[in-house]
């Protein structure tokens, strides 16, 4: 029989960011497979709004119709890493617009492991989580794919894939087409009606009504990834993905993003059983580019000289890492080193001639290197895991003498004396498992991991007659999280059960706020941010159960709770943002190797624990149903159909932080989510 989609990514997601209880692994967390096609028999155009599908402890912060963030277990932003193949991958825009996520096309997914918490000593910036994306392989043989998408509010997807390889060498190739318009909430409002029911019609930031239809955006990609083994024992692995996003709404902002385009280039160098002190060497190397222009074309605030702006920013990050493993005492072990260097700049153009206004991002380079180490043993029913990590970072600003900078004495002036700054860190966690018997396991986890600041944080420019409107706050420090998750995991039967407490207390949360302290004008507000400290506990439930020979039955929640310790200048309101209140998910499928369909309910409590200080709002609960069925057509079509929100609810998933803003004065404006949404997908191979 099939694998199921339920069953699969019930498998593969939800026991993916938990530990396993095979006692042959003891890796932080399982990494299933995800077959590429089962991930895309989905509506959803981006990553993001997968993983808080079916990943109750990631919730996503919707923002447009695509280039949407994530928020795991009330870690967010860059308290969360973002890895493809192993490559670090970040957006360019300050103001999260192209999350890292974006970056990366359904398409070439083969898997994905959500690593919870601070347990990820080989890569830098792992504090609160990691996100871990696996491309797919050249497939053994000669194949080639085509695939077309339609959905509702003109939706619509076509790409096409090839793969040949043998056992000593591989390629594949693929390329893909979006485009979408804007979809419409459950009350029938579109993206840009949305924004007009928020602002009014004639408020700057409000889109001009001759945009009122505009596509909500377009989108192409291509990737090639290839593989070479010149012995038995070594192989080289070559990936190559660029896309290219044009003309992005983002009705939350002020602005929209005219293009996002990416470069990610990785490769390694693997050779196994070199030595009796060396079971696996591998080097590893990647190239990433992001370039992201925003601004303001299609709101009334174009039609003003002095608001008609782009903003042009691009991020280049380059790594290298060095990493062996070998055993000995019994045990498995694995050693690296790991360096990387980010390189970020922006600046705002006055439209329609381009020319340079200010600079935002001052060209700020930060290098970071560190030593690894981690090590894995079995001891009869027990499994240890321990893991150090070593960091030294540097940051700095190196183009704050820019002539381009408007007011450039203020800002030099508030800058002098922290244009570098340098963190030396120490991230190191354990883990301990106990199996009572083959089906029963409980685990205990204790873990501390860093993040310094970024360079937007820092050094942000936003200056103008007097008054700020977005500051970097050079006097950041790192943010430091301690947590603690204890967890069982039990299959009895046919039932599987995994549940798990943790709780997380931050030194120096990296926090975000308004403020108009130094303004001239005490009505202009500016964003900037702040270290506080913090505590963040919660739970989540995972349980499948088979029943027969083809149903499976699957349920999910999760909780977190947030709350501040200190303030520093954040205000007074104890809740801390972002923090989304009890998610639940509750499926049945059917398959019987012919056909498969599923029908799952999501659902939210209401929304009643928010920073109302820094922008956030009660945002009612909701519920809603989604029903998706698959048909195999011999050995060569596959139909799959499917619609979302069958019930046409109006509901938003995320708040309104302040923190998600580009600027102080302005919240950004709560997006619902898209109402019932038709989709057909079929799939020709060759």
């Amino acid at each position: 029989m099939r694998v199921s989609l339920g069953l699969f990514l019930a498998s593969s997601i939800l026991l993916a960011d938990s530990l396993t209880i095979q006692k042959i692994s003891i890796t932080s967390q399982a990494l299933e497979s995800l077959n590429t096609d089962e991930l895309k028999f989905s509506r959803q155009q981006d990553l993001a709004q997968i993983l808080a599908n079916y990943i109750p402890s990631i919730n996503m912060v919707r923002a447009s119709a695509i280039g949407n963030d994530i928020v795991l277990r009330g870690f967010k932003r860059d308290d969360i890493n973002i890895l493809v193949d192993g490559a670090k991958i970040y957006g360019a825009c300050p103001n999260r617009m192209d999350p890292p996520l974006m970056h990366i096309s359904i398409t070439d997914v083969k898997s994905i492991s959500v690593v919870k918490g601070p347990f990820d000593v080989e890569n830098f910036g792992s504090m609160g989580g990691a996100v871990v994306v696996q491309s797919a392989d050249p497939t053994p043989g000669l194949h080639t794919m085509l695939d077309a998408m339609l959905g509702s509010f003109s939706y619509k997807k076509f790409e096409a894939k090839g793969s040949a390889a043998d056992k000593k060498a591989g390629v594949s190739f693929g390329v893909s087409y979006e485009n979408a318009g804007q979809y419409e909430d459950g009350s029938g409002k579109t993206l840009v009606e949305q924004n007009w029911a928020k602002l009014g019609k004639n408020d700057p930031n409000a889109y001009q009504e001759k945009y009122k239809d505009i596509d909500a955006y377009t989108r192409s990609s291509v990737h090639i990834k290839s593989f070479y083994k010149p012995t038995s024992n070594q192989r080289l692995d070559l990936a190559m993905y660029t896309d290219k996003a044009t003309n992005v709404l983002y009705p939350a902002f002020q602005m929209d993003a005219q293009l996002d385009k990416t470069l990610m280039v990785n490769g390694k160098y693997t050779i196994n059983n070199l030595s009796q002190f060396s079971k696996e060497l591998q080097l590893s190397s990647y190239y990433s580019s992001v370039v992201h222009n925003m601004g303001t074309e299609f709101r009334n605030s174009a039609n003003n000289p002095m608001m008609y702006r782009t903003h042009h920013v691009k991020s280049v990050v380059k790594g290298l890492k060095l990493r062996n493993s070998f055993d000995t005492l019994g045990a498995v072990w694995s050693a690296g080193i790991d360096s990387s260097l980010r390189l970020w700049n922006g600046k705002c153009y006055k439209e329609p001639i381009w020319q340079p206004k200010q600079v935002r991002i001052p060209d700020v380079h930060t290098l970071n290197s560190a030593l690894f180490l981690k090590v894995g043993k079995n001891i009869d029913n027990w499994d240890l895991q321990a893991g150090l990590r070593y960091d030294d970072t540097s940051i700095k600003a190196k183009n704050l003498k820019d002539p381009t900078i408007a007011s450039i004495g203020a800002i030099q002036n508030y800058y002098k004396g922290h244009e570098k700054r340098t963190f030396n860190d120490l991230s190191y966690n354990m883990k301990v498992t106990y199996h009572w018997d083959e089906n029963i396991a409980t685990y205990f986890g204790y873990g501390r991991g860093v993040r310094v600041p970024d360079g937007q944080e820092l050094y942000f420019i936003g200056f103008m007659r007097g008054n700020w409107s977005r500051r970097g706050n050079p006097d950041l420090k790192e943010a430091k999280n301690q947590e603690f998750d204890v967890g069982i995991d039990a299959t009895f039967d046919q039932t599987h059960i995994n549940a798990e407490l943790f709780y997380s207390n931050v030194d120096d949360f990296i926090y975000a706020y308004r403020s108009n302290v130094g303004n001239s004008n005490p009505s202009k507000y500016y964003l900037t941010w702040d270290n506080i400290d913090a505590h963040i506990w919660g739970f989540s439930l995972d349980a499948q159960r088979s029943i027969g020979d083809f149903y499976m039955i699957e349920a999910a929640l999760s909780y977190q709770r947030g709350e501040k310790d200190s303030f520093g200048h954040t205000g007074g309101d104890k809740d801390m943002a972002q923090i989304p209140p009890l998610h639940a998910r509750v499926a049945l499928s059917f398959d019987n190797g012919d056909i498969y369909w599923m029908v799952e309910g999501l659902a939210s409590s209401s929304w009643n624990n928010y920073d109302a200080g820094n922008g956030e709002q009660k945002i009612d609960g909701w519920t809603v149903v989604n029903w998706k069925l698959s048909k195999y057509i011999g050995d060569a079509l596959d139909l799959q159909i499917g619609v979302d929100n069958i019930f046409d609810k109006t509901y938003a998933m995320n708040n309104t932080y302040v923190g998600r803003s580009l600027i102080g004065g302005r919240n950004p404006v709560l997006i619902n989510e898209p109402g019932r949404f038709f989709y057909a997908n079929i799939v020709k191979r060759f």
